[in-house]
């Protein structure tokens, strides 16, 4: 037996208005994505707590690559991760302090210490690093 030609129309109107509602969403995080990779604030890393500091810069090709991942991953895996853009000449103290010698770099921070560093953007690595293992 198959279905009313109305419920249908009912499947068909469901599924469009999720589409939609999925692609809006998309957009949405895609405008938070460049929104949060193109600040160029003035940093004070925290580490008074466990946490994970992501150093990149706005016109790295690779920090692009892994940018909105990592944003994913601070706002809905709630994930505690600190965003620090060495283009901002005020934030370029940090290259020296934690021996930065390229982008993206991962550092994963336990109370003020370095437990993990990773440069790259190998997924599984990143995640590692995020993790704290």
């Amino acid at each position: 037996m198959q279905p009313k030609k109305e419920t249908k129309v009912k499947i068909i109107a469901v599924s469009c208005a999720m589409i939609f509602l999925l692609f809006i969403g998309v957009i949405g995080f895609n405008q938070h994505v460049n929104h949060e990779l193109n600040q160029k604030n003035i940093v004070k890393i925290k580490t008074n707590d466990d946490s994970t500091v992501l150093f990149y810069r706005d016109d790295c090709k690779s920090c692009r690559s892994i940018f909105s991942y990592a944003v994913m991953k601070k706002d809905l895996f709630r994930k505690n991760i600190q965003f620090v853009n060495t283009n901002q000449p005020q934030n370029r103290h940090y290259i020296t302090e934690y021996k930065l010698t390229k982008v993206p770099t991962f550092i994963h921070l336990k109370y003020g210490k370095q437990v993990e560093k990773y440069t790259g953007t190998n997924i599984e690595k990143i995640d590692q690093v995020i993790k704290g293992d």
